[in-house]
């Protein structure tokens, strides 16, 4: 499971020719209130035109309630995930793309026309059936059907989450318990943590078949080696530990449930 967003990612990339939002007034994130904009009765008869044009809306777009909840609860594994939870709009009308649910499954193919001042979602035949109006209230929040979407400032598809967790929660400046600084940086790089260059965290259900109370956090090495650990983060603390077995399948010894295990690193987050 851990690749298939990763995957979804490229492809999509490729059909389409392809400062962290907890650092933000929770005005900016929270669900509104306010009443959508008019919305023309659309006839659901025939197809749209092929009408091919620039998106000012381009981009990488996750669900509103999934963002809010990682605001408040700093852990991936505590937030909800809606039937969209994040979505790539690509760079013009007519290019193929996909709902994401649960931050790793695909629905069927999709693209964006245009028809009069409005943008719809519906199938690649541009068929008038069962069309989803984009509704557009500023350049960082759409409603798509009852979703509420925030775009993403550095998204990047060919991430394996394709740069959700990074941008929301992790990236900064860092400081270990002896002063020394660490660095969450741009394209999963990472600098002043041991051996380790890059990060991944996860997002999706990596380890869907061991039962849990873990969120993980992948590290490489210029070697490129990897090495898992469970993070949490306390307000400006992250803290890393080993992770445990508790159980295991008794006979593939395999682990059925894995929880937090000695603490490794603490890095308060500079403000």
């Amino acid at each position: 499971m851990r690749y298939t967003l990763f995957i979804l990612g490229i492809t999509l990339g490729f059909i389409a020719c392809k400062n962290s939002v907890a650092s933000k007034p929770e005005s900016e994130i929270e669900t509104a209130t306010e009443s959508a904009p008019p919305v023309a009765e659309l006839d659901s008869v025939g197809n749209y035109e092929a009408l091919d044009t620039a998106l000012s809306f381009a981009g990488i777009w996750v669900n509103e309630g999934y963002v809010n909840d990682l605001h408040i609860t700093q852990s991936p594994r505590l937030c909800r995930a809606d039937s969209i939870s994040c979505l790539e709009i690509p760079a013009r009308t007519l290019m193929v793309t996909r709902y994401i649910g649960g931050f790793h499954d695909g629905e069927a193919d999709i693209v964006v026309v245009k028809s009069g001042d409005q943008y719809l979602f519906t199938s690649p035949d541009r068929s008038k059936k069962n069309a989803d109006t984009i509704r557009i209230f500023s350049p960082t929040r759409i409603k798509i059907r009852d979703t509420y979407l925030y775009k993403l400032v550095k998204g990047d598809v060919t991430k394996p989450d394709w740069g959700i967790l990074e941008e929301l929660l992790f990236s900064g400046t860092y400081h270990l318990e002896d002063g020394k600084k660490v660095v969450f940086g741009e394209n999963d790089t990472i600098a002043g943590l041991d051996l380790f260059t890059h990060y991944t965290p996860i997002i999706d259900d990596w380890y869907a078949e061991i039962n849990n109370d873990v969120d993980y956090i992948e590290f490489q090495t210029s070697e490129n080696k990897r090495e898992k650990y469970g993070y949490k983060f306390f307000m400006d603390t992250l803290t890393i530990f080993k992770t445990k077995c508790l159980q295991e399948n008794s006979r593939t010894k395999a682990c059925t449930f894995e929880t937090y295990g000695d603490k490794v690193y603490t890095l308060i987050k500079e403000k």
